[in-house]
């Protein structure tokens, strides 16, 4: 956790609010003076065991260590005899209890052990383990950490035994559960003197139930202090962590005098002969764990074994159509499963659209139990709109199906209008997405959002939390509606204004930043093209200081326009234009007054980049550019004689990225335009006549 902390220091502000809600949670209850002794939580394990030969980690092995990990929970353990009789009285007993996971996530039958064959040894612990923790880094993927505890087996790298994710700590679901050396796991077997006890996977579970160690983490450099203490009052005060077997009693600085340190508690590190026991402390703090933090569990069925029927097609899941379609022609895509114990060699699958009439496809083939395959059913034409639709299986093997409970499938989606040119989207209505606009936010987490309160020159914009996200890597999209731009389009220009702003300098050391990516997508977000425009920290922000708590933009200089010229992307096709939000817990993004707009470009300013007429003027002047420099911040005028005679902003460049400057009210004579750029400047020559 300490290393995690030391990372993104971020996420500890996040972890430590978390753990006060538990505590608070924890004072309520007393405060109640409750004496109902909640009730006991059977927690599904699934065990991956990731190694060049996993089977040298047997079923026995697997056994061993489920049995260590229930006596220790429930404080049933045999040595618990070998706890002093000053600690006996407050040995703990969770009411926490494990079973290895009888059915996957889908349903099926399930042993609770996954074995992969990895060639990826030693996995770092700097990340939690966090490659062994996915397939596509030669690890093995989570079962759904909501309803499942994951043990990862491998082998970890610089002698390291295990590591966990704590509750709160910032860490995605996907890599929620503990970590384990293979020669700390078990009782026998790969398991090796002196951590051949389990209580490796009994340390590391505490601590996905939320323990600290016993003397709070504050020795890091080796030398004992007694500043951080782990949280648990029944816990003594501990300098430093323990290894070995030492004699009882042991003091230290904490605890110079009887009974002294509690080395023997699952949350040191001592050896496995002679570590015995929770408190009762942390019994309860853990327990607290269970029902507010990882509450998702209690819900879970994966301890419940499954009952195969012989005949049972299901209707698994639908790949599509959802969400919004971009095509009207809809064809259903179904994932049928063979649920039954007799090969599944024929079904009749039907949907209906809202209140159409059924659609029927019979399919034939050859599906074992528990197989699956992917069917596409015949398409039909729908209009603009929202709907409804069910697909349904029926008759397997031509007789009736005997469990109806799986049978169908719901979905819903939604076709629009293609949008029209040219687009203007400030965000002033209350529905948000816009009509036709999508949102894609793979983690249900924070997401671009409308923020009532604040615009550019209006009074709603659209705005990414950054702020309140607590981990790394997070993508969050905005999709407009579907444009066409036909063959014969002369060109397609993006314009929008932007505001962000970090929290960490700009110019320090920072390597992580929030990103805004604009791309193309032509087949409704399948796949993605890239624009030329993907910025982040200091060619991102808008506001050059670090700014401590939520970003506002409150002056003009906080927003700027920025243009894309999309026409060789999109020329020829139908398309959405993709806003991507990368967080790295900087700061919030606004964006403001998106413009599509379709135009003729002239040729001579397609090739210069930057344009200005009439020259000589009687007046008026304007600027005109093919792209907006995103360097560009500020333009002066100056007379002959060098004064200064107004100043305006980047920000004002208008959506047909021009710029207007009258001089009708100054003398005659020449005048000098400065372009101000961030480390460059760039003059230009006018001569005022009447």
């Amino acid at each position: 956790m300490q290393h995690l902390f030391a990372q993104n220091p971020k996420l500890e502000t996040a972890y430590k609010q978390q753990r006060q809600a538990l505590l608070q949670h924890l004072a309520n209850m007393r405060n109640l003076r409750t004496t109902a002794v909640p009730s006991t939580i059977t927690v599904p394990v699934v065990i991956h065991i990731v190694m060049p030969d996993p089977s040298v980690i047997t079923d026995l092995q697997v056994a061993q260590q489920m049995k260590v990990l229930n006596e220790d929970f429930a404080g049933d353990n045999a040595d618990t005899a070998a706890v002093p009789a000053v600690w006996k009285p407050i040995i703990g007993h969770t009411h926490i209890q494990f079973c290895l996971a009888q059915r996957t996530p889908n349903g099926d039958p399930a042993t609770g052990v996954v074995r992969v064959t990895s060639s990826h040894a030693p996995f770092e612990v700097s990340t939690a383990a966090q490659d062994v923790k996915y397939t596509s880094t030669g690890g093995s993927d989570a079962w759904d950490s909501d309803s499942y505890f994951n043990i990862w087996v491998c082998q970890l790298a610089s002698g390291n035994l295990g590591v966990a994710t704590l509750p709160g700590a910032g860490y995605p679901k996907e890599e929620q559960g503990i970590a384990v050396d293979y020669t700390g796991f078990g009782t026998s077997g790969t398991a090796e003197s002196p951590y051949n006890g389990g209580r490796t996977v009994t340390h590391e579970t505490g601590h996905y139930f939320g323990m600290h160690h016993i003397w709070g983490d504050d020795d890091a450099d080796g030398v004992a202090r007694c500043t951080v203490d782990d949280g648990i009052a029944d816990t003594p005060p501990q300098g430093k962590r323990t290894f070995g077997c030492p004699g009882f009693p042991m003091t230290d600085l904490c605890s110079p005098t009887y009974p002294g340190i509690m080395f023997m508690n699952y949350m040191d590190y001592t050896d496995d002969a002679c570590m015995h026991l929770f408190t009762a402390g942390q019994a309860t703090v853990m327990d607290g764990v269970w029902q507010l933090q990882r509450a998702s569990l209690i819900n879970s069925q994966g301890c419940q074994p499954v009952n195969l029927l012989a005949n049972d097609a299901q209707a698994f899941a639908l790949l599509g159509p959802m969400d919004k379609v971009c095509d009207n022609e809809v064809a259903p895509t179904l994932i049928l499963k063979n649920k039954g114990t007799t090969p599944l060699q024929s079904v009749k699958i039907s949907y209906r659209i809202n209140n159409s009439a059924p659609v029927t496809y019979n399919w034939t083939g050859s599906l074992a139990s528990l197989a699956t395959t992917v069917i596409t059913l015949p398409s039909s034409v729908v209009d603009t709109g929202h709907f409804t639709f069910d697909v349904y299986t029926d008759l397997p093997n031509g007789v009736t199906d005997q469990d109806h409970s799986n049978d169908t499938a719901h979905g819903s989606f939604h076709y629009d209008a293609d949008g029209t040119y040219p687009l203007v989207e400030g965000f002033e209505s209350d529905d948000f997405p816009p009509g036709g606009w999508k949102i894609n936010n793979p983690d249900n987490s924070f997401t671009w959002e409308l923020n009532r309160d604040v615009g550019h020159n209006s009074a709603h914009s659209v705005e990414m939390r950054n702020l309140g996200y607590a981990s790394n890597g997070p993508v969050d999209e905005l999709l407009t509606s579907v444009y066409n731009a036909p063959a014969s389009t002369d060109s397609v220009f993006l314009f929008f204004d932007i505001a962000a702003a970090t929290t960490s300098d700009i110019h320090g050391t920072n390597t992580y930043w929030d990103t805004l990516q604009v791309l193309v997508t032509k087949d409704c977000g399948l796949t993605y093209e890239t624009t030329p425009y993907k910025k982040a920290g200091a060619t991102l922000v808008t506001r050059q200081t670090p700014v401590n708590g939520e970003f506002t933009p409150t002056l003009a200089s906080d927003w700027r326009r920025d243009s894309i010229d999309l026409t060789a992307l999109v020329r020829g096709s139908r398309y959405q234009v993709v806003f991507r939000n990368i967080t790295n817990y900087e700061n919030n993004i606004y964006l403001d007054n998106i413009n599509l707009v379709t135009k003729a470009v002239n040729p001579l300013l397609q090739e210069k980049g930057m344009l200005y007429w009439p020259n000589p003027t009687n007046g008026p002047v304007t600027i005109g550019f093919y792209e907006i420099p995103s360097d560009l911040q500020n333009f002066a005028v100056y007379d002959g004689s060098g004064r200064l005679i107004m100043t305006r902003s980047a920000g004002d460049i208008g959506a047909n990225n021009r710029i207007t400057f009258d001089l009708a009210n100054e003398a005659n004579g020449v005048y000098f335009v400065k372009l101000i750029y961030r480390d460059r400047k760039k003059t230009i020559k006018i001569v005022k006549v009447k």
